[in-house]
């Protein structure tokens, strides 16, 4: 059998912190009378990239391959990078937001503001990317991120078609890549459809819960029925009720994207309390090898969510023609990835950088914040985390990504996650059928 995987946040609230942030910022940038950060003219030799990702905190399980990632990145850009004829220094500047909003724009800030980077890279989930980008958008800073519903980072950070981001670009999969894939696997087992969701109070809940744009209207389309229980907050310890809600209802699928502590808590408690669902496709939790194996008495097994990258996905780096495969070995052999198990969102952060050289390919001054902005328009590339196009996305300066179905299984005493549907990519082979839960 295929092994793909062995051995085992608020919207209102984000919204103020990100509102805030920026008028900080530009006061800041009006009082100083300087000019336009789009304007260009540095006289420097070094390019400089600000990297925002949550390398602790509650969002840690998305960012423990970057020790690997951003050496492997270094050492590319050893030699410096070349611009038109012209060779240029690059330097880094990695900075933890320990998984909170509000640190993560007041980093942005400060590498805007005190570190001059000419551009500023953020990743994994709306509470890191809305800060850094309304930061970006208020000081005319280019601004790539990765790994949070592109719907979450548009509308949850308040652009629009009348309001589109000026700056920013941002690639990954929307809701549709959980809303029209989940239903495909949910087919492969008998149910009475009826789908209970838990959609935290945080950027990707009210992202998810949206009467218009939401998960429940993707899913109706093939038949399914929502049962929403209403928000709950990060860091809830006690989901009696909902759990009730959902036993009352005679939920029998399982879905949704809350923290993993959170999950953690649900599936345990659920599983004291007798509710046993058939089908459970989670988002955000299940993604990492961390949770899953470190729930009690195994009841993990079963559990399943979309996935977007793994060994068998048919992409190569645009830097090396490395494969997944290949890059998951170099990983797993280094002094960085001793005791850890490959993450599929490192991918997603190596790729920014090579977006970032695919851009600044097409420009003649790196320094002209304006043209490298308008450079990520045109920028069309495989990566190592897949085709990046962002010619042609549902929306200015968003690129999407492919997902398919994984289940977690435990193999020979060894925990493992397997393809079971890839109705919306069929290049990943599936490895067998989705098993309902027991």
């Amino acid at each position: 059998m295929e092994n793909l995987f062995s051995n085992g946040a608020k919207k209102s609230k984000l919204a103020k912190v990100a509102f805030v942030a920026a008028m900080v910022s530009a006061a800041a940038l009006a009082l100083s009378g300087c000019a336009p950060a789009g304007s260009g003219g540095s006289t420097s030799e070094t390019i400089k990239i600000g990297y925002v990702h949550p390398a602790t905190g509650a969002y840690a399980g998305f960012t423990d391959g970057d020790p690997y990632m951003l050496k492997v990145v270094r050492e590319h850009y050893a030699d410096g990078i070349t611009i038109g004829g012209k060779t240029y220094k690059v330097e880094i500047l990695d900075r933890d937001s320990g998984s909170d909003p509000a640190k993560a724009g007041e980093l942005a800030q400060q590498l805007i503001t005190q570190d001059k980077v000419d551009l500023l890279l953020s990743t994994s989930t709306p509470e890191t990317t809305n800060p850094v980008i309304a930061q970006c958008e208020a000081n005319q800073v280019p601004c790539l991120s990765a790994i949070a519903p592109w719907q979450a980072v548009v509308f949850g950070g308040g652009f629009s078609a009348e309001k589109p981001m000026k700056w920013s670009h941002h690639f990954f999969f929307g809701i549709e890549g959980f809303g029209d894939t989940d239903p495909h696997a949910w087919d492969q087992i008998a149910t009475n459809k009826k789908v209970g969701v838990l959609w935290p109070n945080d950027a990707d809940g009210q992202a998810f819960r949206d009467a218009k744009t939401g998960y429940a209207q993707l899913v109706k389309k093939y038949g399914y029925t929502v049962v929403d229980p209403g928000p709950f907050e990060d860091g809830n310890q006690d989901f009696t009720s909902i759990i009730s809600k959902f036993k009352a209802a005679d939920v029998q699928i399982i879905a949704g994207v809350p923290i993993p502590p959170d999950f953690a808590t649900f599936w345990t408690q659920a599983k004291q309390q007798g509710f046993t669902p058939k089908v459970a496709t989670v988002g955000k939790a299940l993604f990492f090898p961390q949770l899953v194996p470190s729930l009690p008495n195994n009841i993990g097994q079963g559990l399943a969510f979309g996935t977007w990258w793994g060994p068998t996905f048919p992409f190569k780096s645009s830097w090396d023609g490395t494969t997944p495969d290949q890059w998951i070995k170099n990983f797993e052999a280094s002094p960085e990835g001793k005791g850890l198990i490959w993450n599929q969102a490192t991918a997603e952060n190596y790729a920014m950088f090579e977006l970032v050289d695919a851009a600044l390919a097409k420009v003649t001054d790196p320094f002209n914040k304006a043209e490298v902005t308008k450079a990520f328009d045109s920028v069309n590339i495989m990566t190592l985390a897949g085709q990046i196009d962002f010619t042609g996305g549902p929306f200015p300066g968003i690129a999407t990504i492919p997902t398919v179905v994984g289940q977690w299984q435990i193999t020979n005493g060894k925990w493992e996650w397997v393809v079971v549907d890839n109705t919306n990519y069929p290049a990943v082979p599936v490895a067998r059928k989705l098993l309902p839960l027991k």
